[in-house]
């Protein structure tokens, strides 16, 4: 009793020191069969796989609360093991945009680590504080963004997107911002936010406002952003009908508005689709979508053009067709089994890409999972000067891999 009456008055004048404090984190690893895409017709040495690949990461996170003040951070390791040749031909990329500043992402080797065989690297991944008084939430540092309800593409989200097939997609990338929500009435909700960009640039900053409010049965989300010099508008909504949520994303890009306006390269993007859940298998949840990209190119011979154009440069915009169909469905096979199955259809040039997968609950916070990442299309040619594409996920390679995840 004596000492719990010396650490009232303490944590009275200091409640730091009776704040919650958490540390956890996870790892996984990923094995990988990996074909890559060959050039037809080329007088070059092509990668002759599939070669083997292993991938591990470690996240540690640790989280702090005291009253209306919480902290989060979290860092990464990952370490990565493949081939000489399979280095060479598909490099590593490091380092993420929308941050003022990084560590060196590769601890080894320090220089030149994207297309060595072997290389660890390092993602300070979160960093940032939450103060929330009643009338707001303010974040400040490096936290999570992401906008848009679709589940393919998101045309709102130019921030910190994940390629559609990307496999772990768990936590999303960290930014460096400043945000502001304020709550407005029971469903509404102002969110404003400021993203600096590399090293205090205002050219590499984005800025964004953010409504959500509820609206004759439907959550309408309207959102305009500047980011990199660019101006985007954008609107995203969805209702529940008939036991099925409808949705509904689009956004327009003015390219240059704040200097350097190309107006040539503006451009329009729009997911729209439905979402089921049947009773099947004891739940499987269903969905279906199209998206244009009307960034893109009409077909193959444009493909090539692209990596120029303003969208692709500073919008995280990656698909390089226009007219897209896209689905998947998910099922809880057995209490500890789950299935997942997702695709996207080029309707340009009939390339197709398919990603299925599998995750079993094998014990307490351990999960054994395996997949693939299946393309179909025609494969690029070399016609002389340098590789013509010929439809869009014949460019894609082909992977196998099996992965396990253990949580702590």
């Amino acid at each position: 009793m004596k000492k719990l009456a010396l650490l009232l008055p303490l944590c009275l004048a200091a409640p730091a020191l009776c704040a919650e404090f958490s540390l956890k984190g996870y790892f996984k690893t990923y094995a990988y069969s990996v074909e890559p895409a060959d050039l037809r017709s080329s007088p070059a040495d092509q990668p002759d796989g599939p070669y083997a690949a292993l991938e591990n990461k470690l996240r540690l996170k640790a989280g702090w609360g005291a009253g209306r003040l919480k902290a989060e951070a979290a860092y990464e390791l990952v370490y990565s093991a493949r081939p000489g040749e399979l280095a060479r031909a598909r490099p590593l990329t490091a380092g993420y945009g929308y941050r003022v500043s990084d560590p060196e992402p590769f601890l080894s080797p320090a220089a030149g680590g994207e297309d060595r065989p072997a290389a660890l690297i390092q993602n300070l991944d979160r960093a940032y504080l939450t103060w929330s008084p009643p009338a707001f939430d303010l974040y400040a540092g490096r936290q999570p963004l992401a906008f848009g309800s679709g589940r393919a593409v998101n045309p709102t989200d130019i921030l910190a997107p994940y390629p559609f097939g990307t496999i772990d997609t768990e936590e999303r990338r960290g930014v460096d911002a400043l945000r502001l929500k304020v709550p407005n009435g029971e469903m509404g909700e102002f969110d404003a936010g400021w993203l600096p960009g590399r090293r205090w640039a205002a050219g590499e900053g984005a800025g964004f406002l953010r409504a959500r409010d509820r609206l004759a049965d439907a959550d309408l989300t309207l959102l305009a952003a500047a980011f990199r010099g660019n101006l985007m508008a954008g609107a995203d909504i969805e209702r529940e009908w008939g036991g099925a949520m409808l949705r509904a994303e689009a956004a327009r890009v003015w390219t240059g508005s704040f200097g350097g306006r190309v107006p040539g390269e503006d451009f329009d993007r729009l997911t729209a689709g439905a979402e089921y859940n049947f009773g099947l298998l004891g739940g499987t949840d269903a969905w279906l979508e199209y998206h244009y990209n009307g960034a893109g190119a009409a077909g193959p011979a444009g493909y090539a053009a692209l990596a120029a154009k303003t969208a692709y440069r500073e919008a995280n915009v990656y698909l390089l067709g226009r007219h897209y169909l896209a689905g998947g469905a998910g099922a809880q096979v057995s209490a500890l089994v789950s299935a997942g199955l997702a695709a996207m259809l080029n309707l340009g040039d009939g390339s197709l890409y398919v990603t299925p997968s599998l995750d079993w609950n094998a014990a307490e916070n351990l999960y054994i999972g395996a997949g693939a990442l299946l393309p179909s299309g025609r494969r690029a040619r070399y016609n002389g000067l340098s590789a013509s594409p010929d439809s869009e996920f014949g460019l894609y390679d082909r992977s196998l891999y099996a992965a396990a995840r253990f949580y702590f």
